[in-house]
């Protein structure tokens, strides 16, 4: 069975260097990623959707203590009293109707940038001194004048909104305002070190602050020299104030928040963090101070270690929806429907959340009111929440570790045997990481999960890939080589665990048969060339089809005749009974084919068949151009003398001497004699293979005849051995072996031979 040595050269490492290849390049790749050479939108957006899912896999938490509530200027406000979203003697009202519930402190995410203006200036200049003008009157002034006194007063008072509403925050004494600094071109064009310090965003300034210069990824977001807040005079009546900025990730929700921003050289915090600074064990009875350094991974506020990253940015640990935080109408506390418990000495934030204004997309919910975000930022604070993130290494890490645990999957002799394992042990890797990260999520870390599983499938992918190119061209070429030498149902096997088969010399104890037609040259000297292919043709057939039936290899044909393997490619257990079967189907299917070639005019044909077991070299053997898979060995030398041995003893089939020891019960076998082989030095026991246990063409009595003459012949008894041999004879005319053994007693008994004749016969012919 020729194979060329250029198929043998598949390259069958190509799945272990493709593997190894996609593992280093996506650590580079992430690598780049993470230093900022260049950005990869789709992975940190994959990793943010992560993140959601670990959220929502999560579920809601319930908040850790009830001391954090929102009042919310919602739909019930705008039906009930449109005027306190509509002016600012209406905030004025709620502001002293929320005071009188005694909250702890009141974070309002409103803003008051610009003057109220019921009328225009000048009218309200005209008002002031007709009113003037009028109060100087009063004592002379009619009824109509008194009322439009009265009427003047009234307008006069509408104009003082901005007063109303200064003066409540003073009375309230713990209201803390809103500021929104601009930083997105803060980097471009930051506030310069002399910018004044906005009036808004007093009581939210670091009080113990490392101003370094350090790079933009290691420092907080700066911001220009404007910022958004309320009026002076809101501003000096407040008890402080923080920045409500927010970090909206791709497709617009918000996961992040900054905790410091950088103004004009002075680092301040959010209102979020600022209302947390207010709360009990948070510095003592006095508010909380923060501590920061630029670069610095933490934030200390009072006894509280919050973590950020190297831009002081935290990452919210949202609890849930909306509705996790104790919610109440603003309608609710101007009328003191509001149990005076729900907001006594309660961190009370104030916003709107009717469906018009001021939503978030949240990891829980694409329309959450923003006045959440500053809520949960300050139970984050206060109980411990902020996410924290692992450092960058990790994630290279572990597509490192992955990388190469897939790698090694691509081994030769784990890919062939077990190609299964390569997609298990993704998924497995794949579904630890995922529970790992989960576990993590759930005490406040977050790993990266996009970067990871994205390797991990772009290595499996790619050397899968790999190996089914590789592996199908092997297959093929193994299809091939064995197609027609074994059958359709070993070839499956071959090609299910190539590995089986050693493309090498192996020692393995098999089995081998030699078939020949007798008198080949004679009979085809005298048929035309044609003819004699097509008998032969017609001959090999069925001897083939029996050899491959029975799950053996045609190692190949030589001219007329047979060479057959059995236990190779793949292992038999009863490789020697399969050839026992073999053996004897080819003598049935003879004698039925030479019945008809009788009618048709065509020789009559016998063959010899050699069998024979042991231990042999299997695999490729030739030249560097060309070789076969085949056997070589002594053994299979026996069996081809045993074969040519059969015309000497006028038999259909020989073995040697392990052959009934390996073919079991099933058969029947007569030790025949002990010959010395041409070719070789030692002598071997040889025998007969008569038939199958159920269909023996010789009796128990010929057996035991034989075997009687068989003794006496080597022990020179040659009168006993004559009369049992003579006996076997009556009985089964045809038993060319006693014949030949009768024969050879005679000669001997007229010619004695030396005393220390061992009884070896010494082979003729090849």
């Amino acid at each position: 069975m020729a194979i060329a040595a250029k198929n043998l050269g598949s390259p069958r490492n190509w799945p272990l260097l493709v593997a190894a290849l996609a593992t280093l390049l996506c650590t580079l790749v992430l690598a780049g990623h993470k230093g900022g050479l260049y950005s990869i939108p789709a992975l940190d957006s994959w990793e943010l959707d992560t993140v959601d899912a670990r959220f929502a896999l999560r579920g809601p938490l319930k908040p850790l203590g009830d001391d954090i509530v929102i009042v919310g200027f919602d739909d019930q406000l705008r039906r009930q009293a449109p005027e306190v979203l509509q002016q600012r003697a209406g905030w004025a009202r709620f502001l002293d109707s929320l005071a009188n519930y005694q909250p702890r402190s009141v974070a309002l995410d409103a803003f008051f940038a610009e003057p109220e203006q019921v009328l225009p200036a000048a009218t309200v200049t005209q008002v002031d001194d007709a009113l003037q003008a009028l109060e100087l009157a009063k004592e002379t002034t009619s009824t109509a004048q008194l009322a439009a006194l009265q009427a003047l007063r009234a307008v006069r008072d509408a104009t003082r909104g901005d007063e109303k509403m200064a003066a409540a925050v003073q009375r309230a004494g713990n209201v803390l305002l809103a500021s929104l600094f601009f930083v997105d071109d803060g980097e471009d064009r930051p506030a310069p070190r002399n910018t004044p310090e906005p009036p808004g965003i007093r009581g939210a300034r670091v009080a113990d602050a490392a101003v370094l210069e350090r790079p933009a990824g290691l420092r907080p977001l700066r911001a220009e020299a404007q910022v958004y807040g309320s009026l002076p005079a809101f501003a000096r009546a407040a008890a402080g104030g923080g920045a409500v900025n927010v970090l909206r990730d791709q497709g617009g929700a918000v996961r992040r928040v900054p905790l410091v921003v950088e103004h004009a050289g002075r680092y301040y915090l959010p209102l979020g963090l600022t209302l947390a600074a207010h709360a009990k064990g948070l510095g003592g009875k006095r508010p909380a101070t923060a501590s920061y350094a630029a670069g610095a991974r933490e934030l200390t506020l009072g006894d509280k270690v919050l973590p950020v990253d190297p831009r002081a940015i935290a990452t919210l640990g949202w609890l849930g929806p909306s509705g996790t935080f104790p919610y109440y109408s603003a309608a609710d506390v101007l009328t003191g429907q509001v149990p005076r418990a729900k907001l006594a000495d309660k961190l009370v934030v104030v916003g709107y959340t009717d469906a018009a204004r001021d939503r978030v997309t949240t990891p829980f919910s694409p329309a959450q009111p923003g006045v959440e975000v500053h809520a949960t930022l300050a139970h984050n604070a206060i109980y411990g929440g902020l996410l924290k993130g692992a450092p960058g290494w990790l994630s290279l890490l572990v597509v490192l570790a992955a990388g190469a645990v897939m790698t090694g999957l691509q081994l030769r002799r784990v890919r062939q045997k077990r190609m299964w394992l390569v997609g298990v042990a993704g998924a497995a890797l794949a579904t630890t990481w995922l529970a790992t990260a989960q576990l993590l999520f759930l005490q406040g870390f977050i790993v990266e999960l996009a970067a990871p599983l994205a390797s991990l499938v772009l290595v499996a992918l790619a050397s899968i890939s790999t190996a089914l190119v590789t592996e199908g061209r092997e297959k093929a070429h193994l299809r091939k080589a064995f197609a027609h030498y074994v059958s359709d149902q070993l070839v499956d096997r071959i090609l299910a665990d190539p590995e089986r088969v050693r493309l090498g010399g192996e020692r393995r104890e098999l089995s081998v048969l030699f078939s020949d037609i007798r008198g080949f040259s004679k009979f085809s000297e005298q048929m035309e060339p044609e003819a004699l292919s097509a008998f032969l043709n017609e001959y090999l057939t069925p001897m083939t089809r029996i050899v491959l039936d029975q799950g053996g290899m045609l190692d190949k044909y030589i001219g007329d005749a047979v060479m057959a393997v059995f236990g190779a490619p793949l292992p038999m257990d009863d490789h020697t009974a399969a050839m026992c079967r073999t053996a004897l189907q080819m003598q049935t299917s003879l004698e039925q084919s030479r019945k008809d070639w009788t009618v048709r005019g065509l020789p009559a044909i016998e063959i010899g068949v050699g069998l024979n077991a042991g231990p042999m070299s299997v695999g490729n053997m030739g030249s560097e151009m060309r070789f076969d898979y085949t056997v070589m060995g002594d053994a299979v030398n026996l069996a081809s003398r045993l074969e040519g041995l059969t015309k000497e003893y006028h038999c259909a089939i020989l073995c040697g001497p392990r052959v009934p020891e390996l073919a079991g019960p099933g058969f029947v076998f007569r030790e025949l004699d002990f010959v010395r082989v041409k070719g070789r030095g030692g002598a071997e026991r040889v025998y007969e293979l008569v038939g199958s246990a159920e269909a023996c063409p010789l009796d128990a009595k010929c057996l035991e005849l034989y075997a009687t003459g068989l003794v006496a012949y080597r022990a020179h008894k040659w009168p006993e051995a004559e009369a049992a041999l003579e006996q076997l004879l009556e009985r089964a005319p045809g038993d060319g072996p006693a014949a030949v053994l009768l024969q050879r007693v005679r000669a001997l008994a007229s010619e004695p031979p030396a005393s220390d004749w061992d009884g070896v016969y010494e082979q003729r012919n090849k």
